[in-house]
């Protein structure tokens, strides 16, 4: 088994790292979910409902597999034990960042995920968990659960959770596709049915279920829910939550979202476009090829490819007009 680097000089980084990584989607199973994600990007669907399609992730339970590698054992975690300088831009043993799409078709439970302080008590397997969630589509009727409604207490939301009434609690809006809504640690929420996200995320897995709707499994029983440990890590005013609206940086370029743990971007071309790695390109609605001092790299709708540290400048090409989302994080914060 290989040892995490000390360090990392360029010269020992293989030629094929010094690309972009193309990575491969993983479908998990999920009570909500439904066949459009496996139809979306083109695997072969499996017998279970598809709640989520991870498409960068380096979680302990599931590490993606680099399509464009020489061979099919090289995952985000193997790279990472070899090269975390040249993958990542620091020393770790795990990269920051899990990148999903969520679809759902059912209402997801009202849950609350710790922050990393309160996940060295209720979580320490995982770490803390702040997400945000990048609109895809979404129906007419469509809801997110976001944040305690003004003057709602820790009190009055055990009293609604007896009673199976916690949505009074919660503010909702209406999403509708192109949006982004940040959900910082400790922030109860839930996203419902009918409702498509490109999800941006710590990596973490740490998610406390408040309430279930009443749903049963396939053997008819509820889910295990979490009350002492979703009310512990519960924040009561969360005003940073909610909608955030775009700043557009300049004719091409949107900011979506600027925290202590990623950022998100959106891009909007044609023809080419010039990319400083590093960073996580997620097209969304053509593919596009990526061009550089490496054979080119054509990256299709919905998937995630890792621009890593080691790569220099990278052009975008498309022939229509495309959207993709750019998703960085803070190599000198997180080396600090």
């Amino acid at each position: 088994m290989s040892t995490v680097a000390t360090n990392n000089p360029p010269n020992n980084v293989p030629e094929w790292v010094r690309q972009p990584l193309l990575l491969e989607p993983y479908l998990r199973p999920m009570p909500w979910g439904g066949q459009r994600l496996p139809k979306k990007l083109g695997l072969a669907a499996p017998n279970e409902l598809v709640g989520e399609a991870w498409l960068l992730s380096d979680h302990h339970s599931h590490s993606s597999r680099i399509l464009n590698a020489p061979d099919a054992t090289w995952t985000l975690r193997r790279l990472l034990r070899n090269w975390p300088l040249a993958v990542a831009g620091y020393l770790t043993s795990k990269f920051p960042l899990l990148v999903k799409i969520i679809d759902a078709c059912e209402n997801l439970s009202v849950q609350v995920h710790p922050d990393d302080i309160a996940a060295q008590e209720w979580a320490p397997h995982e770490g803390g968990k702040t997400e945000a969630w990048y609109i895809l589509d979404a129906q007419a009727e469509a809801v997110i659960y976001l944040g305690l409604r003004p003057g709602i207490t820790r009190e009055t939301l055990i009293r609604e959770l007896t009673l199976g009434t916690v949505q009074l609690c919660l503010n909702t809006y209406r999403p509708s596709p192109g949006q982004c809504y940040y959900i910082p640690a400790g922030t109860v929420h839930a996203l419902g049915a009918g409702v498509c996200v490109l999800e941006v995320q710590q990596t973490s897995d740490a998610t406390f279920r408040l309430y279930d709707w009443g749903r049963l499994d396939a053997h008819g029983k509820p889910r295990q829910l979490h009350i002492e440990a979703g009310l512990a890590t519960l924040r009561e005013e969360t005003p940073e939550a909610g909608l955030r609206q775009a700043i557009c940086l300049d004719s091409a370029w949107d900011k979506l979202i600027s925290c202590s743990y990623f950022g998100m971007y959106r891009l909007s071309f044609g023809g080419k476009q010039p990319l400083q790695p590093p960073g996580v390109l997620v097209p969304l609605n053509n593919g596009v090829v990526l061009q550089g001092k490496f054979q080119d790299v054509t990256l299709p709708s919905g998937y995630a490819a890792l621009l890593p540290p080691i790569l220099d400048k990278v052009d975008l090409i498309s022939d229509a007009h495309s959207q993709v989302i750019w998703i960085t994080w803070p190599i000198a914060h997180l080396e600090a």
